[in-house]
């Protein structure tokens, strides 16, 4: 169950949006019954700073768990959604902004609608609700659904925070918007997110392109930016995948890893986890050519950990054997110490993938050495 005890309801937050307890006491979150979620949601419009993050953190735990939505996910995005105009503290609406995303994200999962009966499910324990695989798969895909019928009024909220005061909120805004996915309704938020980039500094800025590349509205435009992160997150843009500037743009970044940690001083919330990670995807997946991914690949060698093999240094080595640039890349794994590790697992995969012995000294002598 949460360990995180909700706050005390405060009245004057149903005068803003109505929150209906009872119907949420019907629903369910990651730890079970919703019957706190209420009290949070009304929280995060009051004065009580503890008690906004505790219901921030309700939110990320409990209503959408690692990504994953539940019957509580839809409603609790609904009352935010009516909620934003009302919230006075900036990290608040930057924070619900990028919740909403991630609500838009968990909408777009593929699942076919499935025909089970639901009634007495309030009759039912949680035990026994996930103990049964096809109720259990039915509330997921009402889950997902329910998130994706929310989309149009989530897009609209965001829309609204494009014009914030605050640039964090701002390109939590945009964040937001792409994550709502093309359409015509994106197609004519276009022209704002181009004339919010032409006055917003690198890290908005590189939000805005990146929000505009996901719904297909022009970054190509931005490849010519003075910023290297921000031409880099237009060259991530679907839509240019097969554009060599792109490409060039993205093999060129990655030659100089260490200096991407230092484009932004936000990073923008589309990178979950170090940008290089997200360049790297899309260099593998646009480049076929192993000479012309060699120079990023030993660019990476020096600054990757021993346990993001899955994202970078690994992906590298399997993407290079077995190719004539191997060899020089295999060189610059075997230099580092701690790349040898007979516990890492991952590491193991990736040698066998490649062809190639986990071995420090079998791989040296593979390289004559």
């Amino acid at each position: 169950m949460s360990t995180v005890s909700p706050p005390m309801i405060c009245p004057t937050i149903f005068a803003v949006v109505p929150i209906d307890s009872g119907r949420f006491a019907t629903l369910l979150h990651a730890y079970g019954r919703a019957t706190d979620t209420p009290a949070h949601l009304a929280a995060l419009a009051g004065a009580d700073a503890a008690a906004r993050t505790a219901a921030l953190s309700h939110l990320w735990s409990a209503v959408i768990h690692q990504g994953t939505p539940w019957t509580v996910t839809p409603p609790a995005a609904e009352v935010i959604v009516a909620l934003l105009p009302a919230l006075d503290a900036a990290d608040v609406r930057r924070s619900l902004l990028r919740f909403l995303a991630a609500v838009a994200e968990a909408g777009s999962a593929e699942v076919e609608p499935v025909e089970t009966d639901l009634s007495g499910l309030d009759e039912l324990d949680e035990d026994e609700i996930w103990g049964e695989p096809d109720l259990a798969e039915a509330l997921y895909v009402q889950a997902v659904l329910g998130c994706r019928a929310l989309v149009p009024a989530m897009r609209t909220a965001a829309a609204s925070c494009l014009s914030d005061e605050h640039s964090t909120v701002r390109a939590a805004a945009a964040y937001a918007i792409g994550a709502c996915g093309a359409g015509a309704e994106a197609a004519a938020l276009g022209p704002r997110l181009h004339a919010l980039a032409a006055e917003a500094g690198p890290d908005e800025r590189a939000t805005l392109v990146l929000a505009a590349g996901t719904l297909g509205l022009g970054a190509r435009r931005y490849l010519g930016d003075p910023h290297p992160g921000v031409r880099a997150c237009a060259a991530l843009a679907p839509d240019l995948a097969d554009d060599p500037a792109a490409t060039a743009e993205l093999l060129a970044a990655l030659t100089d890893p260490a200096a991407i940690e230092t484009w932004f001083a936000q990073q923008p919330p589309q990178f979950p986890m170090h940008i290089r990670f997200t360049l790297i995807d899309a260099a593998l997946a646009r480049v076929a050519d192993p000479a012309a991914l060699l120079p990023a690949a030993l660019a990476v060698v020096p600054v990757a950990g021993k346990w993001t093999v899955n994202l970078d240094w690994g992906r590298f080595l399997v993407a290079l054997a077995p190719t004539s640039a191997l060899g020089a890349y295999l060189a610059a794994l075997v230099e580092r110490d701690d790349f040898w590790d007979p516990t890492n697992g991952n590491a193991s995969l990736s040698f066998r993938q490649a062809g190639l012995p986990y071995d420090r000294e079998a791989c040296r002598a593979l390289l004559g050495n």
